[in-house]
Protein backbone atom coordinates (compact mmCIF):
# COMPACT_ATOMS: atom_id res chain seq x y z
CA UNK A 1 0.00 0.00 0.00
CA UNK A 2 2.61 1.97 1.06
CA UNK A 3 4.40 1.62 -2.21
CA UNK A 4 1.32 2.32 -4.38
CA UNK A 5 1.23 5.50 -2.25
CA UNK A 6 4.59 6.30 -2.88
CA UNK A 7 4.08 6.05 -6.96
CA UNK A 8 0.55 7.88 -6.91
CA UNK A 9 2.44 10.70 -5.27
CA UNK A 10 5.04 10.69 -8.14
CA UNK A 11 2.21 11.15 -10.87
CA UNK A 12 0.44 14.04 -9.46
CA UNK A 13 3.41 16.05 -8.63
CA UNK A 14 3.35 18.18 -11.53
CA UNK A 15 -0.24 19.41 -10.95
CA UNK A 16 0.98 20.50 -7.32
CA UNK A 17 4.17 22.57 -8.26
CA UNK A 18 2.39 24.05 -11.36
CA UNK A 19 0.92 27.02 -9.75
CA UNK A 20 4.13 27.41 -8.47
CA UNK A 21 5.98 27.98 -11.64
CA UNK A 22 3.39 29.56 -13.03
CA UNK A 23 3.75 32.08 -10.43
CA UNK A 24 7.10 32.93 -11.06
CA UNK A 25 6.77 32.49 -14.95
CA UNK A 26 3.89 34.98 -15.75
CA UNK A 27 6.21 38.56 -15.65
CA UNK A 28 8.99 37.74 -17.23
CA UNK A 29 10.67 40.13 -19.28
CA UNK A 30 10.53 38.91 -23.36
CA UNK A 31 13.64 39.77 -25.31
CA UNK A 32 13.31 36.87 -28.11
CA UNK A 33 13.82 38.13 -31.94
CA UNK A 34 10.67 39.21 -32.46
CA UNK A 35 10.74 42.05 -29.78
CA UNK A 36 14.35 42.79 -30.70
CA UNK A 37 12.90 43.40 -34.08
CA UNK A 38 10.33 45.94 -32.82
CA UNK A 39 12.18 47.72 -30.02
CA UNK A 40 14.64 48.67 -32.49
CA UNK A 41 13.49 52.10 -33.85
CA UNK A 42 13.97 51.52 -37.49
CA UNK A 43 11.73 54.31 -38.13
CA UNK A 44 13.94 57.21 -37.25
CA UNK A 45 16.04 59.11 -40.63
CA UNK A 46 18.92 58.26 -41.73
CA UNK A 47 19.85 61.87 -41.25
CA UNK A 48 19.27 65.20 -39.52
CA UNK A 49 16.60 67.24 -40.96
CA UNK A 50 18.10 70.81 -41.75
CA UNK A 51 15.90 73.58 -40.27
CA UNK A 52 15.77 77.04 -41.62
CA UNK A 53 15.08 80.06 -38.82
CA UNK A 54 11.89 81.61 -39.16
CA UNK A 55 12.92 85.29 -40.23
CA UNK A 56 10.99 87.53 -38.44
CA UNK A 57 8.23 90.16 -40.74
CA UNK A 58 8.79 93.72 -40.49
CA UNK A 59 5.97 95.78 -39.03
CA UNK A 60 5.09 97.37 -42.34
CA UNK A 61 5.06 94.45 -44.04
CA UNK A 62 3.42 92.22 -41.43
CA UNK A 63 0.38 95.00 -42.02
CA UNK A 64 0.39 94.42 -45.56
CA UNK A 65 -0.18 90.71 -45.34
CA UNK A 66 -2.45 90.97 -42.42
CA UNK A 67 -4.81 92.80 -45.10
CA UNK A 68 -4.48 89.93 -47.81
CA UNK A 69 -4.40 86.53 -45.81
CA UNK A 70 -6.48 85.18 -42.81
CA UNK A 71 -5.05 84.65 -39.58
CA UNK A 72 -4.43 81.57 -40.12
CA UNK A 73 -2.50 81.70 -43.98
CA UNK A 74 -0.66 84.85 -41.87
CA UNK A 75 0.85 82.17 -39.41
CA UNK A 76 1.76 79.95 -41.99
CA UNK A 77 3.41 82.84 -44.08
CA UNK A 78 5.04 83.38 -40.75
CA UNK A 79 6.75 79.87 -39.91
CA UNK A 80 7.30 79.56 -44.48
CA UNK A 81 9.13 82.41 -44.60
CA UNK A 82 7.22 83.50 -47.53
CA UNK A 83 6.86 87.18 -46.65
CA UNK A 84 9.56 88.23 -48.85
CA UNK A 85 8.48 86.69 -51.58
CA UNK A 86 5.06 87.64 -51.53
CA UNK A 87 5.74 91.36 -50.55
CA UNK A 88 8.17 91.08 -53.97
CA UNK A 89 5.52 89.56 -55.72
CA UNK A 90 2.84 92.34 -54.60
CA UNK A 91 5.32 95.47 -55.15
CA UNK A 92 6.30 94.27 -58.89
CA UNK A 93 2.79 94.42 -60.38
CA UNK A 94 3.72 95.46 -63.93
CA UNK A 95 6.77 93.76 -63.85
CA UNK A 96 6.21 89.86 -65.65
CA UNK A 97 9.77 88.46 -64.61
CA UNK A 98 10.09 89.43 -61.12
CA UNK A 99 6.15 88.27 -60.24
CA UNK A 100 7.35 84.38 -62.01
CA UNK A 101 10.63 84.56 -60.40
CA UNK A 102 8.67 85.92 -56.76
CA UNK A 103 6.09 82.79 -57.10
CA UNK A 104 8.56 80.71 -57.44
CA UNK A 105 10.68 81.07 -54.26
CA UNK A 106 6.84 80.61 -52.92
CA UNK A 107 6.39 77.46 -54.39
CA UNK A 108 9.92 76.22 -53.67
CA UNK A 109 9.58 77.31 -50.13
CA UNK A 110 5.74 75.51 -49.86
CA UNK A 111 7.13 72.13 -51.05
CA UNK A 112 10.05 71.93 -48.81
CA UNK A 113 7.73 72.82 -45.90
CA UNK A 114 4.65 70.27 -46.77
CA UNK A 115 8.00 67.42 -46.92
CA UNK A 116 9.14 68.44 -43.31
CA UNK A 117 5.86 68.12 -42.37
CA UNK A 118 5.34 64.42 -44.54
CA UNK A 119 8.76 63.06 -43.00
CA UNK A 120 7.48 64.17 -39.35
CA UNK A 121 4.21 62.65 -39.82
CA UNK A 122 5.83 59.42 -41.56
CA UNK A 123 8.34 58.82 -38.93
CA UNK A 124 5.26 58.97 -36.42
CA UNK A 125 3.00 56.46 -38.39
CA UNK A 126 5.83 54.10 -38.28
CA UNK A 127 6.91 54.75 -34.57
CA UNK A 128 3.08 54.02 -34.05
CA UNK A 129 2.68 50.61 -36.38
CA UNK A 130 6.25 49.20 -34.60
CA UNK A 131 4.30 50.19 -31.43
CA UNK A 132 1.38 48.67 -31.87
CA UNK A 133 2.97 45.43 -33.22
CA UNK A 134 5.11 45.02 -30.46
CA UNK A 135 1.83 45.50 -27.99
CA UNK A 136 -0.21 42.97 -30.40
CA UNK A 137 2.76 40.49 -29.94
CA UNK A 138 2.51 41.19 -26.31
CA UNK A 139 -1.06 40.68 -26.06
CA UNK A 140 -0.77 37.32 -27.79
CA UNK A 141 1.91 36.00 -25.07
CA UNK A 142 -0.42 37.30 -22.14
CA UNK A 143 -3.41 35.42 -23.58
CA UNK A 144 -1.62 32.11 -24.14
CA UNK A 145 -0.72 32.52 -21.01
CA UNK A 146 -4.20 32.98 -19.61
CA UNK A 147 -5.58 30.00 -21.45
CA UNK A 148 -2.35 27.75 -20.12
CA UNK A 149 -3.69 29.56 -16.60
CA UNK A 150 -7.57 28.26 -16.93
CA UNK A 151 -6.20 24.67 -18.17
CA UNK A 152 -3.79 24.12 -15.24
CA UNK A 153 -6.28 25.13 -12.79
CA UNK A 154 -9.27 22.91 -14.28
CA UNK A 155 -6.86 19.76 -14.46
CA UNK A 156 -5.20 20.42 -10.53
CA UNK A 157 -9.04 21.02 -9.30
CA UNK A 158 -9.68 17.40 -11.33
CA UNK A 159 -6.60 15.58 -9.46
CA UNK A 160 -7.83 16.91 -6.40
CA UNK A 161 -10.89 15.34 -6.74
CA UNK A 162 -10.16 11.95 -8.60
CA UNK A 163 -7.51 12.02 -5.51
CA UNK A 164 -10.00 12.68 -2.48
CA UNK A 165 -12.45 9.65 -3.98
CA UNK A 166 -9.21 7.23 -4.71
CA UNK A 167 -6.86 7.56 -1.15
CA UNK A 168 -8.33 6.28 1.61
CA UNK A 169 -5.71 7.96 3.55
CA UNK A 170 -7.33 10.87 5.56
CA UNK A 171 -4.34 12.25 6.87
CA UNK A 172 -2.95 12.20 3.43
CA UNK A 173 -6.22 12.60 1.90
CA UNK A 174 -6.58 16.12 4.01
CA UNK A 175 -3.02 17.31 3.01
CA UNK A 176 -3.69 16.51 -0.44
CA UNK A 177 -6.99 18.13 -0.71
CA UNK A 178 -5.78 21.03 0.95
CA UNK A 179 -2.31 21.13 -1.43
CA UNK A 180 -4.76 21.14 -4.23
CA UNK A 181 -7.27 23.95 -2.86
CA UNK A 182 -4.25 26.29 -2.15
CA UNK A 183 -2.97 25.56 -6.07
CA UNK A 184 -6.20 26.24 -7.42
CA UNK A 185 -7.18 29.08 -5.54
CA UNK A 186 -3.69 30.30 -6.82
CA UNK A 187 -4.03 29.48 -10.29
CA UNK A 188 -7.53 31.12 -10.18
CA UNK A 189 -6.46 34.57 -8.58
CA UNK A 190 -3.42 34.55 -11.09
CA UNK A 191 -6.44 34.23 -14.00
CA UNK A 192 -8.59 37.16 -12.63
CA UNK A 193 -5.11 39.15 -12.23
CA UNK A 194 -2.45 38.34 -14.81
CA UNK A 195 0.95 40.32 -14.04
CA UNK A 196 1.41 39.93 -17.89
CA UNK A 197 4.61 39.73 -19.92
CA UNK A 198 6.85 42.93 -19.99
CA UNK A 199 9.52 44.20 -22.99
CA UNK A 200 12.58 46.45 -22.14
CA UNK A 201 12.15 49.04 -24.94
CA UNK A 202 14.97 52.33 -25.00
CA UNK A 203 13.33 55.43 -27.09
CA UNK A 204 16.57 56.94 -28.95
CA UNK A 205 14.58 59.70 -30.50
CA UNK A 206 11.62 60.36 -28.99
CA UNK A 207 8.94 62.17 -30.92
CA UNK A 208 7.05 62.62 -28.32
CA UNK A 209 9.52 64.54 -25.63
CA UNK A 210 9.16 67.60 -27.17
CA UNK A 211 5.46 67.93 -27.15
CA UNK A 212 4.94 66.88 -23.18
CA UNK A 213 7.60 69.35 -22.20
CA UNK A 214 6.66 71.85 -24.60
CA UNK A 215 10.03 72.42 -26.11
CA UNK A 216 12.02 71.79 -29.24
CA UNK A 217 15.39 71.36 -27.12
CA UNK A 218 16.60 67.78 -28.79
CA UNK A 219 15.59 69.72 -31.99
CA UNK A 220 13.68 67.04 -33.90
CA UNK A 221 11.32 69.13 -35.30
CA UNK A 222 11.84 71.65 -38.27
CA UNK A 223 11.96 75.45 -36.76
CA UNK A 224 8.65 76.09 -39.37
CA UNK A 225 7.10 72.81 -37.78
CA UNK A 226 7.49 73.42 -34.26
CA UNK A 227 6.33 77.26 -34.84
CA UNK A 228 3.19 76.56 -36.25
CA UNK A 229 2.62 73.71 -33.59
CA UNK A 230 3.55 76.55 -30.73
CA UNK A 231 1.65 79.15 -31.97
CA UNK A 232 -1.64 79.91 -30.24
CA UNK A 233 -3.36 81.73 -33.30
CA UNK A 234 -3.30 78.91 -35.10
CA UNK A 235 -5.52 76.64 -33.18
CA UNK A 236 -9.59 76.65 -33.66
CA UNK A 237 -9.84 77.90 -30.26
CA UNK A 238 -6.41 80.34 -30.25
CA UNK A 239 -6.73 80.06 -26.63
CA UNK A 240 -4.33 77.07 -26.50
CA UNK A 241 -1.72 75.44 -28.95
CA UNK A 242 -1.75 72.29 -30.89
CA UNK A 243 1.19 71.71 -28.38
CA UNK A 244 -0.69 72.34 -25.67
CA UNK A 245 -3.80 70.63 -27.05
CA UNK A 246 -2.37 67.33 -27.42
CA UNK A 247 -0.28 67.85 -23.75
CA UNK A 248 -3.87 67.81 -22.41
CA UNK A 249 -5.19 64.84 -24.08
CA UNK A 250 -2.10 62.82 -23.09
CA UNK A 251 -3.62 63.10 -19.32
CA UNK A 252 -5.87 60.73 -20.31
CA UNK A 253 -3.59 57.80 -20.08
CA UNK A 254 -2.96 58.03 -16.64
CA UNK A 255 -0.34 60.54 -16.34
CA UNK A 256 -0.28 62.92 -13.88
CA UNK A 257 0.71 66.77 -14.25
CA UNK A 258 3.35 66.96 -12.53
CA UNK A 259 7.14 66.33 -12.88
CA UNK A 260 9.25 63.15 -13.24
CA UNK A 261 5.98 60.57 -12.58
CA UNK A 262 6.92 57.10 -13.71
CA UNK A 263 5.10 57.11 -16.57
CA UNK A 264 6.74 60.59 -17.60
CA UNK A 265 9.91 59.00 -17.30
CA UNK A 266 8.31 55.93 -19.36
CA UNK A 267 6.55 57.84 -22.43
CA UNK A 268 8.60 60.54 -22.63
CA UNK A 269 12.36 60.40 -22.02
CA UNK A 270 14.60 57.51 -22.59
CA UNK A 271 12.02 54.56 -22.00
CA UNK A 272 11.93 51.63 -19.55
CA UNK A 273 10.03 48.55 -19.12
CA UNK A 274 6.55 48.75 -20.76
CA UNK A 275 3.88 46.28 -20.59
CA UNK A 276 1.25 45.70 -23.15
CA UNK A 277 -1.03 48.14 -22.24
CA UNK A 278 1.43 50.82 -21.84
CA UNK A 279 2.71 49.94 -25.19
CA UNK A 280 -0.96 50.36 -26.41
CA UNK A 281 -1.04 53.92 -24.84
CA UNK A 282 2.48 54.33 -26.50
CA UNK A 283 1.10 53.90 -30.01
CA UNK A 284 -2.29 55.76 -29.71
CA UNK A 285 -0.03 58.92 -28.37
CA UNK A 286 1.78 58.72 -32.02
CA UNK A 287 -1.23 58.27 -33.74
CA UNK A 288 -2.83 61.44 -32.24
CA UNK A 289 0.07 63.26 -32.80
CA UNK A 290 0.16 61.93 -36.33
CA UNK A 291 -3.32 63.11 -37.06
CA UNK A 292 -2.67 66.80 -35.90
CA UNK A 293 0.32 67.28 -37.68
CA UNK A 294 -1.09 65.80 -41.03
CA UNK A 295 -3.87 68.43 -40.21
CA UNK A 296 -1.88 71.40 -40.80
CA UNK A 297 -2.69 70.57 -44.41
CA UNK A 298 -5.81 71.49 -44.31
CA UNK A 299 -4.62 75.28 -43.60
CA UNK A 300 -2.06 74.58 -46.29
CA UNK A 301 -5.03 74.41 -48.99
CA UNK A 302 -6.43 77.82 -48.02
CA UNK A 303 -3.23 78.78 -48.19
CA UNK A 304 -2.54 77.93 -51.33
CA UNK A 305 -6.09 78.98 -52.37
CA UNK A 306 -5.43 82.44 -51.08
CA UNK A 307 -1.96 82.50 -52.88
CA UNK A 308 -3.66 81.74 -56.38
CA UNK A 309 -6.10 84.90 -55.71
CA UNK A 310 -3.07 87.16 -55.72
CA UNK A 311 -2.32 89.65 -58.46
Amino acid sequence: MARMMKIFLLKIRPFLVLPFLFLTGCSTLINNVQVQTLTKNYCAPNVAYKSIPVQAIPSVDSTRLRAVFSDHDFVLVKYLNLSPHIIGYLDNPGNPAVKLAAKQKVTDRYMLFETELNAIAAELDCNGERIDKLAGYMDELNSNTQTRLTVASILLGAVTAVTATTIKNDKLNNGLSIAGGVGTAVLGFMTLNPKGKRVSMHLERNLLQGIWFQNNNAQIYPASVWGILSEKGFSNSENFSLVETMRQRWLKYGLEDQQNSPLEKLYFNTGGIFTAEQLHDLANMHNELQATIRSVQQDLRSLMHTLSTLD
